[in-house]
């Protein structure tokens, strides 16, 4: 799963919820499924609907079972998460230049370049001040690619920040 967002307010009295989408996150459909986190709890829902209304807020979106204002209180300041599609190989070409955030919405850099030593595709990604950080292109690394936003979201393992000097 996937951190996409967080509930930042309910909307009206009918159990609709504003969320703000973290860079490079895709308004779920209606009918997938979601996680909504807290610090304690975990709530399973699924998505009734979903509308790109909420101007610069992000989105409204409704909840199977939750219909009034007093079952949406406890949803607002949950994160949202929800399953990535995997990226595919033949996605990798075009992504120079693409922002690279990781799951937790932190921004890594811009991807530089794609190297491609013989079965191993590398992705060099800018992270400012000359620094470089390479990723290996896999699909359980690189767990989205979003090309109208310009946006790869990668799910790193711990500590590969640092392996890079």
């Amino acid at each position: 799963m996937v951190r996409i967002g967080k509930i930042t307010r309910t909307r009206g009295n009918k159990g609709e919820v504003v969320v703000r989408f973290f860079p490079g996150a895709v308004v779920p459909e209606p009918g997938s499924p979601v996680e909504l986190r807290s610090s304690k709890r975990v709530f399973p829902h699924v998505i009734e609907s979903a509308a790109a209304d909420a101007g610069d807020e992000g989105a409204v979106l409704a909840f199977r079972g939750v219909g009034s204002i007093a079952a949406a209180l406890p949803l607002v300041g949950c994160t949202l998460w929800a399953e990535a599609p995997a990226a595919a190989a033949a996605d990798a070409p075009d992504v120079i230049g693409f922002r690279v955030y990781d799951r937790g919405g932190d921004l890594w850099g811009t991807v530089a370049s794609l190297a491609d030593h013989s079965l191993n595709r590398v992705l060099e990604i800018d992270a400012g001040a000359g620094r470089l950080i390479l990723v290996p292109w896999h699909p359980s690394l690189v767990v989205r690619v979003d090309r109208d936003a310009r946006v790869l979201v990668i799910d790193p393992p711990a500590g590969l920040r640092e392996l890079n000097p």
